[in-house]
């Protein structure tokens, strides 16, 4: 499985900033990021969505993940959303479970996909708050917003 989402990456970057960016731009951007001791180059596709209540870019990321951790030390990214690249600020949130849990739910009320691959079950379109509590432990919230703390504007 692993392979298959290796090679489904990799079409999604190099997509990104092609016109087919169309076909799943709406719910998945690129980040593009270094290395924190290689400087190594990073493009990781990752679904994301606004918050309601900050205005902000919230993407979310499996903890058992490495590649997030190279977030922890930068101050500023860039992203590839809608076809386009843009600096953002970025802030990784791994210990606030609240903060993951509310941004969880926003993820599974948007897409059911979400809520599957999250282990996250749905009542009457809601999460289940159970299982909610227990995704977020499992989970990381990455923060994006445009320089400063000002809303970021998406093409």
């Amino acid at each position: 499985m692993k392979r298959v989402f290796g090679l489904v990456n990799k079409v999604v970057v190099f997509l990104s900033e092609t016109p087919l960016h169309l076909l799943f731009s709406h719910q998945v951007m690129v980040l593009r990021f270094s290395g924190r001791r290689t400087r190594r180059a990073y493009a990781i596709p990752v679904s994301y969505g606004r918050d309601e209540t900050t205005g902000k870019i919230v993407c979310m990321t499996d903890a058992s993940g490495v590649w997030w951790k190279n977030l922890l030390s930068e101050d500023a990214i860039e992203i590839t959303v809608k076809g386009a690249r843009q600096g953002v600020s970025v802030r990784v949130e791994a210990c606030d479970q609240n903060a993951i849990a509310q941004a969880l739910a926003g993820f599974c009320r948007r897409s059911r996909i979400s809520a599957f691959f999250a282990g996250v079950s749905m009542v009457q379109g809601e999460p289940v708050a159970g299982d909610l509590e227990a995704a977020a432990t499992r989970h990381v919230l990455i923060e994006l917003s445009g320089g400063g703390e000002q809303s970021l504007s998406l093409p």
